[in-house]
């Protein structure tokens, strides 16, 4: 990471919200990771890139990930990771969908227990920078939702402690995670299970959970590469 960005992280964490705190833990410039999707009994490459654009107060990561059927660039904060806009292209058999997003006047009424998101796209950069090992439970509010009653929903993570996973050549220690709506819904609404890299920045390791809602397939993501390009140059994380 370069040192202006290094700089403006150590000026801004001691500002912002009352929530559960979510920090960029050190990502790097450029970040290519590949994985193998499986949706139900179907497989093919995914790959996904961050990537910091502009200087200052202008500058973002560029989360972009690419599939057969979807298309997504999400414009994060480079000190807090919330999502400020996104663009996603879904192509079906019937049609091809575009949709824009920019979130602007962010008013959170946030309690100590609660983490902040204005998407679930970017949720594998957010949760990369969240305190593992600090904060066993939250409730993800997501802001400029209207549904359930005229109030935002909220989503409940949950971390049950570290397990061993093996995907891109190794075994990893990861913090393993669940992610699922809470309350009546939560009897109806599969959770989503994640796994995120124990050391460094915590990249996404594995994922799985369902694509929509009761008795749709299961979508999962196992790690197939990492790479990371830094300031200093390119690099390749080899397997250990």
């Amino acid at each position: 990471m370069n040192r202006a960005l290094s700089l403006l992280l150590v000026l801004v964490a001691a500002s912002g919200w009352a929530e559960v705190k979510i920090a960029n833990p050190g990502l790097a410039d450029h970040e290519t990771l590949t994985y193998i999707e499986t949706i139900g009994k179907n497989s093919h490459p995914y790959a996904v890139t961050l990537t910091l654009t502009g200087e200052g107060s202008l500058s973002r990561y560029e989360y972009r990930s690419v599939g057969p059927d979807l298309v997504s660039v999400y414009r994060l904060d480079p000190v807090t990771l919330i999502s400020l806009s996104s663009e996603t292209l879904t192509r079906a058999a019937d049609a091809t969908v575009k949709r824009t997003a920019t979130y602007e006047d962010l008013k959170p009424k946030a309690e100590s227990s609660d983490l902040v998101i204005t998407d679930m796209g970017s949720l594998p950069v957010v949760l990369r920078g969240f305190p593992w090992g600090q904060v066993n439970a939250a409730k993800l509010i997501y802001l400029g939702n209207l549904n359930f009653g005229g109030g935002g929903f909220s989503v409940e993570l949950r971390v049950t402690g570290q397990e061993t996973v093996t995907a891109a050549g190794r075994s990893w220690v990861c913090w393993h995670a669940t992610t699922g709506l809470g309350g009546a819904l939560s009897l109806v609404m599969a959770k989503t299970d994640w796994w995120f890299a124990a050391e460094g920045t915590h990249p996404l390791v594995k994922t799985s959970g369902p694509i929509g809602g009761p008795g749709s397939p299961v979508r999962t993501l196992v790690l197939q590469s990492d790479q990371v390009t830094a300031d200093s140059g390119s690099t390749t994380r080899p397997p250990r």
